[in-house]
């Protein structure tokens, strides 16, 4: 049995999360597992699962996992094994409660941040915590998804490591579907499950008639969803629950719906799906001129990308951000593992120019609401983003003045 050299974030996690159930399965007094290497950093790509197991009893864990039918080991050692388990590759690391810490952090890596910590005296001895190994050379803690060995080291040194934003700072979802478009779900399931992870509001965003999308919100639909959703905000007192749209860029840059259709919604996306045979330069005029449309409020996953097939489209992005910071227009961060995207290199970029970010799941269940939010956060985090950056973790007055923002902007300059 092989497994594929590499697997993207969203299969990478199903196969971690299924991993340690059947490792709970099989040894029930396993005390804890916790992700390790590329997964926990937030890597795009994972070319294997990686655990790190506190058990008290390894060698009953290997024999248990040896002769499981559904994962091979490849090899076997007594600090951990490698192997393969639904097809993809998995490295498991031992643990005990007092070295716990180190194990965690040399399980994590990345190989260059080790080789620096080294290099700052840190011994090869064992530490319960990460937070103790980090002290001990008179570092606060570094989060995983900063330790590639690119300054994040001396930033904490020196005071200035980011206060990464944490997927408990989101107050809201401003990007999902419903039965309306191609979501799974009713627009009440929906927002049961975002009033369950105790959101503050969220926009319900369906794609517009002409998009790729295997089933979209026509014109007759959309005064029958907005009805809906008024319906459903007496049902929910608590949550502000906004009617949007994900509209799409067409081929000559113009938007799926009117702009009489598009200001009746409190929010609008919008979204290059279809390249048409464009090149780089027409793909970014197309985004460009979403981007400076009065009534677009995010751009949403700019590059459309497709997480280990497609980078997506070859666009100017540095023109996506001065025109988005210039505009007051967020750029998405999609959680869904079908785009991730913004990445964590475009979205540092983004950042660093004065765009506003949207953290959003473009969940189409509600059961992987939750999930799909927790995977755009980390790719924020991996960004070094804050939570003030990020439009999904500002107040809904906040998020209203933004969209406001841009509508009187737009109409005091013309």
């Amino acid at each position: 049995m092989t497994a594929p050299s590499v697997v993207p974030p969203g299969r990478a996690w199903d196969v971690a999360e299924r991993l340690t159930a059947l490792i709970k399965d099989l040894s029930p007094s396993t005390a804890r597992i916790e992700p390790a290497g590329a997964l926990r950093r937030g890597e795009p790509l994972i070319a294997s699962v990686a655990a790190v197991v506190l058990t008290g009893d390894a060698r009953a864990l290997l024999d248990a996992l040896a002769s499981n039918g559904e994962i091979t080991i490849t090899q076997r050692r007594a600090s951990g094994a490698t192997g393969i388990y639904a097809r993809a590759a998995i490295e498991l690391y031992f643990a005990t409660p007092d070295n716990y810490g180190t194990v965690l952090f040399n399980a994590t890596g990345s190989e260059e941040h080790v080789r620096q910590m080294t290099r700052r005296g840190l011994q090869s001895r064992d530490f319960a915590t990460e937070d103790a190994l980090y002290a001990s050379v008179g570092l606060p803690f570094i989060p995983a998804e900063l330790r590639e060995g690119s300054g994040e080291i001396e930033a904490a040194a020196s005071g200035e490591l980011p206060d990464l934003v944490d997927v408990d700072d989101i107050r809201g979802d401003l990007h999902m579907h419903s039965m309306y478009s191609d979501g799974r779900d009713s627009c009440a399931t929906m927002i049961e499950g975002c009033a369950a992870l105790g959101y503050e509001y969220i926009a319900m965003t369906d794609h517009s008639w002409r998009s790729l999308a295997s089933c979209t919100l026509a014109h007759d639909d959309i005064a029958r969803q907005r009805d809906e959703l008024d319906q459903l905000r007496a049902r929910f007192p608590r949550m502000t629950i906004l009617h949007g749209v994900e509209v799409d860029i067409m081929p000559d840059g113009l938007l799926d719906f009117e702009d009489n259709v598009l200001e009746q919604f409190d929010i609008v996306l919008a979204s290059l799906h279809e390249h048409a045979g464009q090149n780089g330069k027409q793909l970014t005029q197309r985004s460009l001129a979403a981007i400076r449309h009065p009534l677009v409020n995010i751009l949403c996953h700019p590059a459309n990308q497709l997480p280990g097939r497609s980078t997506g489209y070859p666009l100017d992005f540095e023109a996506l951000y001065a025109a988005a910071a210039e505009t007051g227009t967020a750029l998405e961060i999609d959680g869904s593992p079908s785009h991730l995207d913004l990445d964590a290199e475009h979205a540092r970029a983004a950042a660093a120019a004065g765009v506003t970010l949207s953290i959003d799941s473009d969940c189409h269940r509600v059961e992987a609401l939750r999930r799909q939010t927790a995977f755009g956060v980390r790719i924020a985090r991996r960004a070094g983003i804050e939570a003030h950056q990020v439009l999904t973790c500002r107040s809904i007055a906040e998020v209203r003045g933004f969209i406001t923002a841009k509508r009187l902007g737009a109409s005091s300059e013309c």
